[in-house]
């Protein structure tokens, strides 16, 4: 990610006509890390909005899943017990 960023801050410095201006190393880690870190917050914000409308789906069918399950053994079980 951040040779993309930088590669696209190296080419817009490269389109320019003017006269450019020369970056030191340090001034271009710390446009990069502060385009990452954005981004970084936005793609987090993100996970935790696609985690709390997935958790309301499949939680509620995994716990569907697990009574299912509970109340077929129970059966099972009672059958069992009627039989001996």
């Amino acid at each position: 990610m951040r040779k993309v960023i930088l590669m696209v801050l190296m080419a817009g410095l490269a389109s320019c006509t003017t006269k450019e201006k020369q970056w030191s190393q340090a001034e271009i880690n710390l446009k990069v890390d502060s385009a990452v870190s954005a981004r970084t917050a936005d793609i987090h914000r993100q996970a935790m909005e696609d985690l709390d409308s997935r958790l309301a789906i499949e939680v509620k069918a995994k716990a569907d899943s697990i009574v299912q399950a509970h109340e077929l053994q129970h059966t099972k079980d009672s059958l069992k017990g009627k039989k001996n």
